[in-house]
């Protein structure tokens, strides 16, 4: 969808305040995404990891209180996030002097920012406090800013389309409740002037702040009573295996590859990627009106220029999601390993980098292949229901997405086994992988958009596609050398970095 749109800009010609006016947007746009994910990395697992080295009563133990540990703990985290965060807002500041952005419309979009970063990694504090996995944390995180911030306006939608706009009108002010509604607020405008606009906006940031005041004392009153938890006991899965089905089966999986097994143990794993699936897919398509264009027949021209919308938005939005999802699955096993210092063990036996290899590629068929499968039998449907001009999107898209999943597969290896820190892993894939070549992409449309080089929408896709090959191929070339024969070297330095 990102790409279908800066397409149509350049293809447009805007001038250059128009140019400057999407690109705050844009910016801004990252921007809030990146505040609202910041707590699940750098706050939600800060506690869960003291509880689960049961270190964290050895700090009680001192003369340290609740708030102070719970704090201390934080202000590492809510350090890194600010610093970023200031370095990043100056690039707001330069749409102003290409003009089309009010630098009033700047300083509310800052306050926004930093608002939404202190209730995200308020709200990943509080979530570390009370569990001691780092999945279940950074998961549960996931989930309550994702309900915050889509939560109120996504049961609006079910309420209307339930009962009827006319039946529910009066509780329409839910919305207000919304910690994303400040950042729609601000992006449509009209603060300022003492109308409702500003009351709706007070109400809401109110509503971002007392979340994050609540979740922070919540979280010294939990961590206070909670320090005397045992540690997480390590469960193995044979014991709930009972019938003899399942125990040929893990038995096969175990004779073929026993890394596989290790992973296979998880009996439930391609069944959250089937429930995260559909709730994402189903949630984009009611968002974006894509049923009424899969399933309804109608006959306005503008039907395919709108049904291509919807359907390459929720394509790009399940795509992203399954390769984030891959990402960390693909990292998985050397960060789990390293975590556990049991990567010795794993070295000590006669485990080559082809048994390695190949326990990744099963673990991701494993878990992904029939998602996947059933995504590629609903693109046809779609791409018969869209304008023809969209078609070579699909195309070059389906080849985006293997080829990243391809590059996953090696950058999750590597990453994962000489990261200093394995649990930013996965992230530290997606950042390399799925990120950057936007960023990339969209800095240099903006130049050709800038520089009036008549560049047409081949042009831009081709662009497109050659920054993701490249950039793929330069992340998987450098994992190469450091896999492959020089893999021992590699593994015997992540267990001993001195060696």
């Amino acid at each position: 969808m990102i790409v279908y749109v800066l397409i149509m800009v350049v293809a447009d010609g805007y001038p250059l305040h128009r140019a400057g006016s999407d690109m705050f947007f844009a910016v801004s746009g990252i921007m809030i995404f990146l505040c609202n994910i910041a707590g699940i990395y750098l706050t939600a697992d800060c506690l869960s990891e003291e509880k689960r080295n049961g270190t964290l009563g050895l700090l009680f133990l001192t003369n340290l209180r609740g708030y102070e540990v719970v704090l201390g703990k934080m202000s590492v985290g809510t350090i890194q996030a600010v610093l970023g965060l200031l370095a990043a807002v100056p690039m707001l500041v330069v749409p102003v002097l290409m003009g089309g952005v009010d630098p009033m419309l700047v300083l509310r979009m800052a306050v926004v920012l930093f608002a939404t970063l202190f209730l995200s990694l308020s709200v990943g504090i509080a979530c570390s406090a009370i569990f001691k996995s780092s999945k279940v944390a950074t998961g549960m995180a996931l989930g309550i800013m994702l309900f915050l911030n889509f939560g109120p306006g996504l049961i609006c939608e079910i309420l209307y389309e339930i009962f009827g706009r006319i039946m529910v009108s009066g509780i329409s002010d839910i919305y207000i409740f919304s910690t994303g509604y400040i950042y729609a607020l601000t992006c449509e405008g009209g603060l300022g002037l003492g109308g409702q606009a500003d009351v709706e906006f007070n109400i809401s940031m109110a509503v971002v702040l007392g979340i994050a005041i609540l979740s922070i004392l919540f979280a010294i009153w939990k961590t206070a009573r909670t320090w005397q938890d045992q540690p997480v006991k390590i469960v193995t899965g044979v014991v709930s295996q009972r019938s003899s089905n399942a125990a040929h089966r893990r038995a096969r999986v175990l004779d073929k590859n026993p890394l596989h097994w290790l992973a296979a143990r998880k009996k439930f794993g391609p069944g959250f990627v089937w429930l995260a699936f559909i709730i994402v897919s189903t949630f984009m398509m009611i968002v974006t009106d894509g049923f009424q264009y899969l399933f309804e027949f109608r006959n306005s021209p503008d039907d395919g220029v709108n049904a291509s919308i919807s359907f390459l938005m929720t394509l790009w939005v399940v795509s992203t999601m399954l390769k984030w999802w891959m990402a960390g699955a693909a990292c998985e096993r050397f960060r789990a390993d390293r975590g556990e210092s049991a990567l010795e063990l794993l070295l000590s036996t006669p485990l080559e980098y082809q048994d390695f290899a190949r326990a990744h590629q099963e673990r991701i068929r494993w878990q992904f292949l029939w998602p996947v499968v059933l995504i590629l039998c609903l693109i046809p449907f779609m791409m018969g229901l869209s304008s023809d001009d969209t078609l070579k999107l699909y195309i070059v898209g389906i080849l985006m997405f293997f080829i990243d999943v391809w590059a996953t597969y090696f950058v999750g290896m590597h990453t994962s086994l000489t990261l200093r820190k394995p649990v930013y892993s996965s992230s530290l894939v997606v950042l390399k992988l799925h990120i950057l070549p936007y960023l990339i992409f969209l800095v240099l449309i903006l130049i050709a958009a800038t520089t009036n080089s008549g560049m047409d929408e081949n042009g831009v896709l081709a662009i497109w596609v050659l920054v993701g090959l490249l950039n793929n191929a330069f992340w998987v070339g450098r994992a190469n050398l450091f896999l492959g024969e020089k893999f021992r070297e590699t593994a015997a330095r992540a267990v001993n970095p001195g060696s």
